[in-house]
């Protein structure tokens, strides 16, 4: 990257208040951080056409948090498991999907912290092992699986006895009251890294672009408040079972009062874009598969066909339509999930779609 000769910017303000605010919250370390943000000028080429005029792109990559493969997660779990840590338990038992990014990103946060992990995941055994479920074994982790999300519920709290006749101290990740909070308080830090790594090169973030649910989001929107500084954040979600402008508002109004900030955010101000889930959660896209070919082709970053793959697809059409300029500045944040590509062999090799699920949440 190569620092402008004509800055003409505002200086970056001081960002230890905010970070005084995050420090209320106890954590445990986890990640190396800041993760590395790179820019794409060959996919930013790619999608003008090889002309010029077109945005800068550059790719926040949590997708190197260090360990397990990385990812997203393990920025919400230094809050996550602080509690647990606290609660002075010895053994993390939680449920989620059977391809679950989170699920792996737990397992080795749990194994840097000396913590047994018990993982239920909803679906049955496959009779190949691939993807986030082979990391999930590799690192360790005792395996349950559940038909239903009801039996999933049963089995936790089943376990949770079982291990604490057995003279464990269990701690039920999925009643962790930190995970909207975690998520968001970690994506606040995160925008200030990318605002100081930018800032550095003598340039500012126009637009931000991210996978989300809600959470994440969140956190980026209260950076844009709490910093003062003119950017937007565009999130394109994976998923239809949400409302994301009330989901995400809410969030970032809890993650405010767990700060003791005086801020109240609105659902008015939430960009969100539900037009690239596709066929439904789990089920790859073509626009998301075609997006993660362009990243790979071009820049040699690998995303995933479930989440940042789709995300890309929002990105890729924007920029594909005219929507930016030459003074634009864009951060897609690379939130991981690369195991996921394992279970979707058939995508890369024939390049064929198929109707087969894969959850990653």
């Amino acid at each position: 990257m190569v620092a402008s000769t004509t800055d003409t910017r505002p200086a970056l303000p001081d960002f230890s208040a905010i970070r005084g605010h995050i420090a209320r919250l106890p954590r445990v370390n986890l990640i190396v951080r800041p993760t590395p943000l790179t820019e794409a000028p060959n996919l930013a080429r790619a999608l003008n056409h090889g002309k010029p005029g077109g945005p800068r792109i550059f790719i926040k990559r949590d997708d190197l948090t260090s360990l397990g493969l990385g990812g997203n997660k393990l920025r919400n779990l230094e809050f996550r498991l602080a509690r647990t840590m606290a609660e002075k338990a010895d053994t993390v038992i939680v449920g989620l999907d059977l391809q679950s990014n989170s699920a792996r990103q737990t397992v080795a946060a749990c194994n840097k912290l000396g913590l047994k992990t018990i993982l239920v995941l909803e679906g049955s055994k496959p009779n190949v092992i691939q993807g986030n479920l082979l990391m999930d074994y590799l690192l360790g982790a005792e395996v349950h699986f559940a038909a239903t999300r009801e039996e999933q519920r049963q089995m936790l709290d089943t376990l949770a006895d079982q291990t604490r006749k057995a003279g464990g101290r269990p701690h039920i990740l999925n009643d962790n009251p930190m995970f909207d909070v975690a998520s968001a308080a970690a994506y606040l830090e995160a925008t200030l890294e990318v605002l100081e790594q930018l800032d550095a090169e003598g340039l500012s973030p126009t637009y931000f672009y991210m996978s989300s649910s809600g959470k994440g989001q969140a956190g980026i929107i209260l950076a844009q408040h709490l910093t003062g500084l003119d950017f937007r954040m565009h999130g394109v979600t994976a998923t239809s079972e949400f409302h994301l402008p009330s989901r995400t508002a809410g969030i970032a109004n809890e993650t405010a009062r767990a700060l003791g900030l005086d801020l109240v955010i609105t659902e008015e101000e939430i960009v969100n874009f539900t037009d690239f889930v596709g066929e439904g959660y789990g089920i790859p896209s073509e626009t998301g598969v075609e997006a993660v070919k362009l990243f790979a082709r071009t820049e040699g970053v690998i995303l995933d066909p479930i989440y940042t793959g789709k995300a890309a697809a929002g990105l890729v059409a924007h920029v594909r339509e005219g929507r930016f300029g030459a003074d634009d500045v864009i951060v897609f944040v690379h939130t991981g999930g690369t195991p996921a590509n394992f279970t979707w062999a058939d995508l890369w090799v024939d390049n064929t779609m198929t109707t087969k699920t894969s959850s990653a949440r």
